[in-house]
């Protein structure tokens, strides 16, 4: 995988190349439309444009200095992908590509998007794989792959310059490792993992997260965050009988949240959970950084990213099933990758500014679901973007949300107390 903190989309801050001399093509007569840096590590690295061309995208990978050997071509257009070997003279020999994810779109659109596109080339020396994807720099979101014979060793150890063109100047950044493995999605403690979880991925422990992740981890993965206490026992209990009873405190908010709190639908209120913010705004996430999240049976979220924020979530009590997809665009259904995974009581997952960034969140079970969600942004972000955006379930539209509170966690804390001792609702309304 590409390191987290290399990369982040949207492309926000200049970034900084090695010092290399770009031997330019002399088929290339107007530099306007040309984007221009160098992999820090020669036939090593992730190259990613962020564009919002409706013809076509071309990444060049030149040689270092002065050698024999061709030039690497990505070209994406609106109805092919191509990988090939071009020689001074201009002459290309493609290179046998495969599909790794067929369901995906691997094209330059007709319409580009208002945010645009990254396109992203991954270049692998060390396993002679070059991988071309859109979107966030991520195993899961490869789209083709070319697998070289040790015949191009030579040839790919000295790839480093790059250009890439799109017609309008491209912004270009480069992360130093080629995209390779991803992590697993579940953290465990040190303690925890064994040499079978490493060989097969299960899991990964807290050194592996970007940084941003590792210290959200450590604020939030002891023993005593926890809804069991000895003043309140039946905090949990007390959390599911208000969301699920008429005139509860929580019940009634969540109907405070719809449309028509007096005629709710159905479907709308199922797409209704409640945040209860712990602590202020630090101004260093996008809202309040610490939030409990309280998903009743068969509720869940919209898909939707997280503004390139880092996170950690763990469970408090119940379980949910989290779905991931590639991207969050308008006018386009988000691609599923692979299978959800059920995240019961205790368990910790994890969101970097490239991997696992958009999701989708549903309690599948009868029994309501409290989780603690944490954010940070990587210290390279500049941008804050401060708002997520997700998919309207109805309209299949592209719409910002402001991460907000229904509830600071010491009054939801004294309304469940008063429910749960005096075995009623609360007299005064969300």
């Amino acid at each position: 995988m590409a390191d987290a903190l290399d990369f982040c989309n949207p492309f926000w801050e200049k970034p900084k190349f090695k010092k290399t001399t770009l031997a330019m093509s002399s088929r290339i007569s107007d530099l306007a439309s040309i984007g221009i840096a160098a992999l820090a590590i020669d036939g090593k690295g992730t190259i990613a444009v962020k564009s919002w061309s409706t013809d076509s995208v071309e990444f060049r990978v030149k040689q270092t200095g002065d050698t024999p050997y061709p030039i690497l071509v990505l070209k994406i257009t609106n109805s092919t992908v191509s990988f090939s070997q071009e020689d001074k003279d201009g002459n290309a020999t493609p290179l046998i590509d495969e599909s790794v994810r067929p369901e995906g779109n691997p094209y330059v659109p007709t319409i580009a998007p208002k945010d645009g596109t990254v396109y992203w080339l991954s270049v692998d020396r060390s396993n002679r794989v070059l991988r071309y994807g859109k979107h966030y720099t991520c195993k899961a979101l490869t789209l083709m792959e070319v697998k070289l014979d040790s015949q191009l060793d030579l040839w790919l150890e000295h790839l480093g310059p790059v250009e890439v063109d799109d017609g309008a100047s491209p912004q270009v950044k480069i992360s130093r490792l080629p995209v390779i493995v991803d992590l697993p999605p579940t953290v465990v403690t040190n303690e925890e993992v064994s040499l079978r979880d490493l060989s097969l991925r299960r899991v990964t422990t807290w050194a592996n997260l970007p940084e941003a992740c590792q210290k959200l981890y450590h604020n939030v993965a002891g023993k005593n965050v926890t809804l069991e206490s000895p003043d309140f026992e039946g905090f949990a209990d007390a959390i599911h009988k208000s969301v699920t009873t008429e005139g509860y405190w929580g019940h009634s908010k969540l109907k405070s949240k719809c449309k028509d709190p007096n005629n709710v639908e159905i479907d709308e209120f199922r797409h209704k959970y409640l945040r209860i913010t712990i602590g202020s705004h630090t101004g260093n996430s996008p809202g309040i950084p610490y939030v409990m999240e309280v998903w009743p049976p068969r509720h869940r979220s919209p898909i939707h990213d997280h503004g390139n924020a880092c996170a950690v979530i763990r469970i408090l009590s119940g379980a949910i099933q989290c779905t991931w997809y590639d991207a969050v665009i308008g006018g386009a259904e988000p691609t599923k990758l692979g299978e959800p995974v059920v995240l019961k009581k205790d368990k910790i997952t994890w969101i970097g500014d490239n991997q696992y960034q958009v999701h989708a969140l549903e309690n599948t079970k009868e029994e309501t679901c409290v989780t603690l969600q944490c954010y940070a942004f990587t210290d390279d972000n500049n941008l804050h973007v401060e708002k997520f955006q997700y998919i309207d379930a109805k309209s299949k539209d592209k719409a910002p949300f402001t991460p907000n509170s229904d509830c600071t966690f010491e009054d939801f804390y004294t309304y469940m107390k008063w429910e749960w001792d005096n075995k009623g609702p609360y007299p005064t309304g969300p």
